[in-house]
């Protein structure tokens, strides 16, 4: 929101719908199972990405942490 210099809105009137949606998004209480295992594979495929990994490579070391996960494949 743009507010115009001299205008009446302050800035507890903007915090206001910023709070609003903060408290909106806490509702559900914590996370699923499956909004957490997304979560998790997020973070493991950007760290990969972090390290230097190309798309190819996350791509295969995800798989293969499927299959590992999965007993699949032991060892």
């Amino acid at each position: 929101m743009i507010a115009e210099p001299n205008s009446s809105t302050t800035a507890e009137t903007q915090a206001q719908p910023v709070e609003a949606a903060q408290k909106s998004s806490f509702e559900g209480g914590p996370l699923s199972a499956a909004e957490l295992y997304q979560l998790t594979l997020y973070k493991w495929r950007y760290s990969l990405e972090a390290y230097g990994f190309d798309q190819q490579e996350v791509r295969d070391l995800m798989f293969l942490k499927w299959l590992h996960a999965s007993r699949r494949v032991q060892g």
